[in-house]
């Protein structure tokens, strides 16, 4: 009985310890939720939990319901777990979703321009080589790494991009991939930047807003 005690005590004290300190929702969509969990980006959909225990109920464009530590919270967006206050809106973009059910747009890249396409699916900013051979990115004197595709296994390289600019939101020292060969075949505009903006979607129309930490 003594060790099933103790047993128990430990396991409440491991779960206490991976509560979640600090959660902010930075993007509503429909049966979907961009939070940001103790400085790190996750996507979750209705039901799912993360590592850390909170749980995503239901996520409308408008609010999220979560649970953690058996407790619900409804959270709109740029709402802290706990916090009362909603950060200001400054700088923000309206795309609306095209035939092909993506937010495409005009990316900015040290300056010039380039076609991309929103992808909450993609850690970081990704490019075909050709893509930054137009650009006059220098890729090949950065970090060799090797990246998975829809063909296989690519050779790629790790880079850091002095500033990429959506509309009127600018974000300095943005990490990407340099994938060798023409895919992706438009500019993937991935969790490295988007993680410094909050995302609103509703009947197809995606509001990015800048935030500061």
């Amino acid at each position: 009985m003594r060790w099933i005690l103790v047993g128990v005590i430990l396991l409440a004290a491991s779960l206490a310890w991976s509560e979640p300190s600090n959660v902010v929702v930075r993007g509503l969509f429909d049966k979907a939720a961009l939070f940001e969990i103790d400085g790190r980006s996750q996507l979750l959909r209705n039901g799912q939990h993360d590592s850390s225990g909170l749980q995503l109920i239901s996520a409308t464009p408008l609010q999220a319901v979560v649970e953690v530590a058996g407790q619900r919270q409804t959270l709109v967006l740029n709402k802290r777990i706990g916090a009362i206050y909603q950060q200001a809106a400054i700088n923000t973009v309206v795309l609306r979703k095209n035939s092909r059910s993506e937010y495409r747009m005009t990316v900015s890249i040290n300056g010039r321009m380039v076609d991309g396409v929103i992808d909450t699916g993609a850690s970081t900013i990704a490019m075909s080589s050709r893509e930054a051979q137009r650009l006059g990115i220098a890729y090949k004197q950065c970090l060799p790494t090797v990246v998975a595709t829809a063909s296989g296994l690519s050779d790629a390289y790790a880079i850091s991009l002095a500033k990429v600019e959506l509309g009127s939101i600018a974000v300095p020292h943005v990490n990407a991939i340099v994938i060798e060969g023409n895919y992706p075949h438009v500019l993937l505009l991935g969790m490295s930047f988007l993680q410094h903006v909050n995302l609103q979607e509703h009947n197809n129309i995606l509001t990015l807003t800048a935030r500061h930490n």
